[in-house]
């Protein structure tokens, strides 16, 4: 057991949800979700019941809580008992849905090194923020916009699904295949239109709002879906195909108001970034 598994812990504890203790702690929901179950691998108990809206503590989860807050509290007193007093710089960054949380995990770990005294606080792309990781289809006339990468969008299916026996697939094939949408995607329009142009029919069998439950239905083989390329990378239970009749893709990148202050030291962090994924 480890401080990094019990800070995950009380983090999934309070948020009630996978998904938000991931954006919590700045990394991708399956590390939250392998470090919770070695933690009941290791004390042989279960520690939360999964539902569809979320996650509910087990009895004895509610008696490790107060454990753990008082060893992560405990260790926070250490730490800050030497430290010489640091200016805080409050930032507050939004993030669009279906982002790739690996690329988000590496641009928050750098950030936080290079910028002492970052105070970060991430919330949802639609909240009050100092700047926004989005689409290009998302910036407002008055933000500027700072190229991060470029998303190809190709579809999603389970691990063995018929689908992923070929290296593209066509429109035609997934005409009545049971489909799994979202609710947000920002190449919606174009795939609609698409679609309609084809005369085929999207079976769609669940409509979600959130990256956790769409990933999540597709892995256990309800549906297919059309998925941000880097949205799947830490998943091995998820493969994705190229769709060889059309070529779907969103440019993300970072957006602020015109008139808004940013530290130099991000902005800089951030180009290492857009020349570290540039061709990826």
């Amino acid at each position: 057991m480890d401080l990094r598994t019990l800070r995950y812990f009380t983090s999934v504890y309070e948020e009630l949800s996978l998904s938000s203790a991931a954006k919590r702690c700045y990394v991708a929901q399956p590390s939250i979700s392998a470090a919770i179950r070695h933690l009941e691998e290791e004390l042989d108990r279960q520690l939360f019941v999964r539902h569809a809206r979320g996650v509910s503590p087990t009895r004895e989860a509610k008696e490790l809580y107060p454990y753990a807050i008082k060893i992560l509290s405990d260790i926070q007193t250490l730490q800050t008992m030497f430290e010489e007093e640091t200016l805080r710089i409050p930032l507050k960054i939004g993030l669009m849905p279906f982002l790739s949380g690996e690329r988000i995990g590496e641009i928050t770990k750098k950030l936080l090194e290079k910028i002492p005294g970052l105070d970060l606080t991430v919330v949802d792309w639609n909240e009050a923020a100092d700047a926004r990781i989005v689409s290009r289809t998302m910036v407002q006339p008055n933000e500027s916009f700072h190229k991060l990468w470029t998303d190809e969008y190709v579809l999603a299916m389970p691990v063995g699904h018929p689908l992923s026996l070929q290296k593209t697939v066509s429109l035609h094939q997934i005409d009545g295949v049971p489909f799994i949408s979202r609710t947000f995607c920002d190449v919606i329009e174009a795939w609609n239109s698409t679609i309609q142009e084809q005369g085929l029919t999207i079976n769609t069998k669940a409509t979600f709002s959130t990256e956790e439950y769409a990933l999540d239905l597709i892995a256990a083989g309800l549906g297919i879906s059309l998925v941000p390329s880097h949205s799947t990378a830490l998943r091995s239970d998820i493969v994705t195909r190229k769709v060889k009749d059309i070529n779907l893709e969103r440019i993300v990148g970072l957006a602020y108001r015109v008139d808004q202050h940013l530290p130099s030291e991000f902005l800089t962090t951030l180009e290492e970034f857009e020349h570290h994924y540039k061709g990826k």
